[in-house]
C-alpha cells in the first residue's frame, strides 16, 4: 500500500527536481570551463556573499513548506534517538569513511590526483577576502550540510520513494542525481561520493533518520576546511618534487 505524502509535499519534489537538474546543468558546464582553463582562477569577490545567500533561500522555502503542511517523516526526520548519541554515531561512521576511501583511492594508485584535484577545487571556491571567507565557511559548513541532505536524501530519496511507491528505484536515481551534482570535482572523484551516498542513505533509512545523514555531512564538509593548511603544504611539496624529477631526468 502507497504512504499517502502530507499536502504541498508534490510541490516540493517537482521543485526540488528541476532545482537539481539546473545545477546538474550547471555542473556540467563549470567542468567544462574548468577543463579548458590553464591557470587556476578564484572566484568573484561576492562569491561568498552568494553562496550564503543561495543557502538562507533554500532554508527559507523549507521553512515555508513546512509551514504549508510539509512534515518531518515524509523527508525522514527521525527524533526518537538523542542529537547526542546520533552526533556519535555519525562521527564513528565518518571516520570509516575516510579510512575505506583512503584505502580504495591507494589501492587504485589515484590518491595524489584526487587530492590535486580537491585543492584546486578548493582554490576555485574560497573567496581570498577574509569577509566573504568567513560567508561562505558559514554556507558550507553550517547550512550546506542542512539544505543538501534534505534535498538529496529527504526530498530526492526518501520522500521520491514514498511518491513512486519504489525506495529501491528512488536511491538509484538520487545517486545519479548526486553524482552528476559533483561532476565538477572531477570523474575521480565519483569514487568518493558514491561512497559518501551509501553511507548518507544507511544512516537516513537508520534509526537516527536524516539527522544522522545530516551530522555525516556536516563532518564531511568541516574536516576538509581544517585539513586546508595541511593539503596545501602537500600541494606544494608534491609540485616541487615533480620539478625535481624533471630537472633531474633532463
Amino acid at each position: 500500500m502507497k504512504t499517502e505524502l502530507p499536502p504541498f509535499s508534490n510541490c516540493v519534489l517537482f521543485f526540488v527536481v528541476f532545482l537539481r537538474m539546473v545545477y546538474l546543468y550547471s555542473s556540467i558546464a563549470q567542468r567544462k570551463i574548468i577543463k579548458k582553463q590553464r591557470k587556476v582562477e578564484r572566484p568573484k569577490s561576492s562569491f561568498g556573499f552568494y553562496i550564503l545567500w543561495n543557502q538562507i533561500s533554500l532554508i527559507s522555502f523549507f521553512s515555508i513548506t513546512y509551514i504549508l503542511g510539509l512534515d518531518a517523516p515524509s523527508v525522514g526526520l527521525k527524533l526518537e534517538i538523542s542529537p547526542v548519541f546520533s552526533l556519535v554515531i555519525c562521527l564513528v561512521c565518518y571516520c570509516i569513511f575516510v579510512l575505506i576511501v583512503n584505502k580504495i583511492l591507494n589501492l587504485l594508485r589515484v590518491s595524489q590526483i584526487v587530492e590535486n584535484d580537491a585543492y584546486l577545487v578548493f582554490v576555485r571556491l574560497i573567496p581570498r577576502q577574509k569577509l566573504q571567507r568567513i560567508l561562505f565557511l558559514i554556507a558550507v559548513c553550517i547550512l550546506n550540510p542542512i539544505t543538501e541532505e534534505l534535498i538529496f536524501r529527504g526530498v530526492l530519496v526518501h520522500q521520491l520513494g514514498i511518491y513512486i511507491n519504489n525506495y529501491y528505484l528512488a536511491i538509484i536515481l538520487g545517486l545519479f542525481v548526486t553524482i552528476g551534482n559533483h561532476i565538477y570535482q572531477g570523474r575521480l572523484h565519483i569514487i568518493t561520493h558514491l561512497i559518501f551516498y551509501i553511507f548518507t542513505v544507511t544512516l537516513l533509512y537508520s534509526d537516527v533518520g536524516l539527522v544522522g545523514s545530516i551530522g555525516f555531512h556536516l563532518a564531511g564538509d568541516i574536516y576538509p576546511f581544517m585539513r586546508l593548511k595541511y593539503e596545501v603544504n602537500n600541494y606544494k611539496k608534491r609540485r616541487r618534487e615533480k620539478r625535481r624529477a624533471k630537472y633531474v631526468s633532463n
